[in-house]
Parts: C-alpha cells; sequence; structure tokens
C-alpha cells in the first residue's frame, strides 16, 4: 500500500478533521530495513508534522491495532490480523496474484470494501463502518486461529513430535504483549500548521474545524480560514505568513514567554495573534497589546483559533468571559 498508494496518507490527513480522527501508520518492517528509518522518516517528515503517527517497526503494532476504530490496508498479515480482531476494514491496495487461494487473507479480499482515491475518503470510511458485521470478522477469525492464544503450546508439541523428541516440562515462553517501542509520554500527533475555519455562535459558542496546511494543496484551502503555524515549524514561508504564531512550549521559557508574544507580534508584519501554550492553557496576545488566558480540555492551541474567530466578528477580546465553550466543551477565561 505505501508503495502503490503513496498519496493516501496525505489525502487521509488532508480530509479528517484534526479533532476527531488519529491518523496511525504501520509500515512493513523490510520497508523500515531496506531504506533505513533516517529515509523512511525523511518521506513521512511533511505527514508526522501534519499529524501522522508512524509505529516504529519493532513493537507497537499490536497495540495500535487494538486501539484503533477503523483499518486501511492491503493484502499484508496486519491487515488481517486487524479485521480478525474485529476492525471495519477497506482495502486501499490489494494485488489479486499476490494472494493465495483460500487462504484467510484471500477470504478478507472476498468481502472487505476497495478504497476509491477518485472519491472523497470519509464518506467512504463512514460506509465501511455502518455495513460491517460481526459474521465477517468471525470467519476470518476462525481461519487465522482455531485455538486463540495456544498457538506456542501446539506448535511445540507439533515440533518435539516430528522431532522424536521428549517435549520439555516447562511451559513455553510467550513474552507479554506490550506498548513498549512507542512512547513512553504524549505522542505528539497535532500538526503545527493548520487551517482553521470556524464560525461564532449566538453567545459565546465557537466552532473549529482544523485540517494540516501542509496537506491542503494551495487550490483547495478552506474560505474564510486562518492559518495557525507553531513557533518551531521548520517551514519559513508558513511562519512568514501565518495568522497566529504558537509558542508550543511556553513552560520551558517561563517567564520570558510573556516577552516571546511581544516580541512575535511585533516581529510578523501580518501576524494577528500570539499564543503561548502553557500545559492545558493558551495565552493569547493581540496586535493591540490585549492579553487573555483560556484554559480546557482540549488541545490549548485550538483556543488561540477561538479567539482569533472572535474577533474577526468585530467583537473585543474583552467580551469573551464565563460560558464561552469551543466544539461544545467549556473554555475557562480569565
Amino acid at each position: 500500500m505505501f508503495g502503490e498508494v503513496s498519496e493516501l496518507y496525505e489525502r487521509l490527513l488532508a480530509e479528517l478533521p484534526v479533532d476527531d480522527f488519529r491518523v496511525v501508520a504501520i509500515l512493513h518492517p523490510h520497508i523500515w530495513y531496506e531504506h533505513g528509518p533516517h529515509q523512511v522518516h525523511r518521506w513521512l517528515a511533511p505527514h508526522q508534522r501534519s499529524g501522522l503517527m508512524a509505529v516504529p517497526p519493532e513493537h507497537g503494532w499490536r497495540a495500535a491495532l487494538v486501539a484503533a476504530d477503523l483499518l486501511i490496508g492491503d493484502h499484508g498479515s496486519v491487515t488481517a490480523y486487524g479485521a480478525a480482531l474485529g476492525l471495519p476494514t477497506s482495502l486501499a491496495a490489494f494485488p489479486e496474484s499476490a494472494v493465495a487461494p483460500g487462504s484467510a487473507v484471500a477470504l478478507l479480499g472476498s468481502h472487505a470494501p476497495r478504497l476509491d482515491l477518485t472519491q472523497p475518503i470519509l464518506p467512504q470510511l463512514r460506509k465501511t463502518v455502518a455495513e460491517h458485521t460481526p459474521e465477517r470478522s468471525a470467519a476470518l477469525h476462525q481461519m487465522i486461529t482455531s485455538h486463540p492464544g495456544e498457538a506456542a503450546e501446539h506448535l511445540r508439541t507439533l515440533c518435539y513430535s516430528m522431532l522424536g523428541l521428549a517435549e520439555p516440562r516447562t511451559e513455553p515462553s510467550v513474552p507479554p504483549d506490550t506498548a513498549r517501542g512507542l512512547p513512553d509520554g504524549d505522542w505528539p500527533w497535532r500538526p503545527t500548521a493548520m487551517h482553521v475555519t470556524g464560525k461564532v455562535h449566538g453567545g459565546c459558542e465557537i466552532s473549529l474545524d482544523r485540517h494540516p496546511a501542509e496537506m491542503i494543496p494551495a487550490g483547495r484551502i478552506p474560505e474564510r480560514s486562518h492559518l495557525v503555524v507553531a513557533a518551531d515549524h521548520p517551514g519559513r514561508r508558513l511562519r512568514a505568513v501565518a495568522d497566529v504564531l504558537v509558542l508550543t512550549d511556553a513552560e520551558r521559557l517561563g517567564r520570558h514567554a510573556e516577552t516571546w508574544l511581544g516580541e512575535a507580534i511585533s516581529s510578523h508584519r501580518g501576524l494577528q495573534l500570539a499564543a503561548a501554550v502553557c500545559g492545558d492553557s493558551c495565552i493569547v496576545r493581540t496586535r493591540s497589546g490585549d492579553q487573555a488566558r483560556l484554559s480546557g480540555t482540549d488541545d490549548p492551541a485550538l483556543y488561540a483559533s477561538a479567539v482569533f474567530e472572535w474577533l474577526a466578528t468585530g467583537r473585543v477580546l474583552a467580551d469573551l468571559s464565563a460560558g464561552l465553550t469551543v466544539n461544545g466543551r467549556p473554555v475557562a477565561v480569565s
């Protein structure tokens, strides 16, 4: 899939709203070992800056499958395992000639829908979920294993009998299935540059949609959107044309974060807002020097966009007060 449908990750990241979806890539180990981790990360660098999470080749793919709600795959074994777990599955690539007739993968190919990249992706994914039935997963699961969790015991018994040797009395060693290999802390997944559209409803209700800026072609940038860019984004052009510049690690600067806000406003002529993320809060400063702190349970950078949309309607920062909700969740303002 990675070789034949290389634009898939870009399409997924561009079309799926940032705050509703997370996209995780499980690449075949041969890709990592043939080309090397450095090259793989070079290929995927724009995608990872846009929110793609690439699972390391050694560990973590099973944890990712367990956590997933939907799977897009090819004729590889990981796709079959995910479908057997009960995940609604669609196929982005499926070379029929490379699949053994009568195999579990062939069964998967006989009923899994194909993803059509000439059409919008999100409606297809929703259709896959709506039409998924447990019976499909059960049949595939039965083909993959008739003795779940007992493969080590059965295979060892078979192998020792074929060798004509006595089987060891001890239990076969089966390492626990863990998330080892995945990052220990929070896994950065939010894009570092986003086009954001929003609407201010009655009172203090604001709704926002965010999409990765690097994945959207120039001709498809949403109308009436504003551009939010992280201060450490490597793209100088994107930083230069940002409407909102965000310092994502303001805690590192301590009290100097306030100084950064002023310097960002004065040094970027077209900048409308400067924002600094501190924990679950976002401090926002306008070009006129007005400042507010917004706190909630979402990505704090989301609140900078809420302020932008609020001011774009002609309102003033001082009117943002108790009762503010962003995407339906309460936000404290001080």
